[in-house]
């Protein structure tokens, strides 16, 4: 799903595949895949609140680590699908860094570094918690 919209795509299809007891052909009980429409839902919230992600475009060599969206030097979103940090190639200015949890939704969180300032590539610091999993880091330029 990340991948997918990190990388300017416009739409996911779920495939259940075919070796469980609820398969793609008899699915009854929509349940039993709740997590994946939580995060499903989580995203699009992301995207509706945080991006104009239609004046947006993937920049796979922004960062060291994860894939970026950006509005040039104004907004850039960073997913980081293994976990750990990035550095990212930033314009001149000052920007906001917030975290994202894609896995429970919310509000944006605070991680170790709350400001940076470019040009250059710089860390993003590392996120409020479980570091280890993955991740989206918002940059807004001030």
């Amino acid at each position: 799903l990340w991948g997918n919209l990190m990388g300017g795509g416009s739409g996911v299809e779920w495939y259940f595949g075919h070796q469980f007891a609820h398969m793609d052909i008899n699915m009854e009980d929509w349940r039993s895949r709740d997590i994946m429409w939580d995060q499903t839902r989580y995203a699009l919230e992301f995207f509706h609140e945080h991006l104009p992600f239609w004046e947006m475009t993937p920049e796979p060599d922004r960062a060291s680590n994860g894939r970026v969206l950006s509005k040039g030097d104004d907004i850039l979103a960073i997913q980081i699908p293994t976990g750990g940090t990035s550095s990212v190639h930033l314009g001149e200015g000052e920007y906001t860094i917030r975290w994202f949890d894609p896995r429970n939704g919310g509000s944006l969180q605070e991680g170790s570094v709350s400001t940076i300032s470019g040009p250059g590539k710089l860390p993003v610091g590392v996120p409020p918690s479980e570091p280890l999993l993955d991740w989206v880091v918002l940059l807004v330029r001030q």
